[in-house]
């Protein structure tokens, strides 16, 4: 059952990588906040931007929890949301550790390749998995390949859109398609195992 996570109903393929790179470039330390407003308002499920809904003390002390979503998809999905964004929020915990290992020149050659407005989405996925290919001595050797590939596809992605805020939407949409398209099986499993 490939357009679904588990057996049980739940998110739909499609959604769980844009959720997850959503969730990763939310948890940048860069500011391209109105960028990644305009972005959620163009996804086809809704999400919350974390800076819009702190979490609220309430009167017992506790937190109130956020959803990812503005919509719930299924009654059952909420678990589902849930992990994606945890696993975006640990990819990028350890993306942050592993950005120094993205050389700047490769990152403003590949947003010069994304402001080529002549190529196509499959031209941009290969300028993508070219950059990946240069930098893949720069993966950890203890990571297994296929996390660490898809947290320097994540890297790449916010450090274009840091670069160049006005790609995001072309970076994000490109991304997603490369993850889909390339470690889709890896993503699927990550969330059906909830972490690594």
């Amino acid at each position: 059952m490939d357009s679904q996570v588990s057996n049980g109903s739940g998110l739909e393929a499609e959604h769980i990588t844009d959720l997850l790179v959503f969730g990763f470039l939310q948890s940048s330390k860069y500011n391209f906040h109105q960028e990644l407003e305009a972005l959620s308002q163009e996804l086809p499920v809704e999400v919350y931007l974390d800076a819009d809904f702190e979490d609220e003390l309430q009167t017992d002390g506790g937190r109130a929890s956020r959803s990812f979503y503005q919509e719930r998809i299924e009654p059952d999905s909420e678990s589902q949301e849930e992990i994606i964004q945890n696993i975006a929020r640990h990819l990028a915990q350890v993306g942050d550790e592993m950005d120094h290992s993205i050389q700047p020149t490769l990152v403003r050659h590949l947003a010069a390749q994304f402001r080529n407005v002549s190529l196509s989405e499959e031209d941009r996925r290969n300028c993508l998995a070219k950059a990946l290919d240069e930098m893949k001595t720069a993966f950890p050797r203890d990571m297994e390949n296929e996390k660490a590939m898809l947290i320097m596809t994540l890297l790449l992605a916010r450090n274009v859109a840091s670069h160049a805020p006005s790609l995001l939407p072309d970076v994000f949409r490109t991304t997603v398609n490369f993850i889909n398209q390339n470690l889709f099986a890896y993503v699927r499993n990550l969330v059906r195992n909830g972490m690594d």
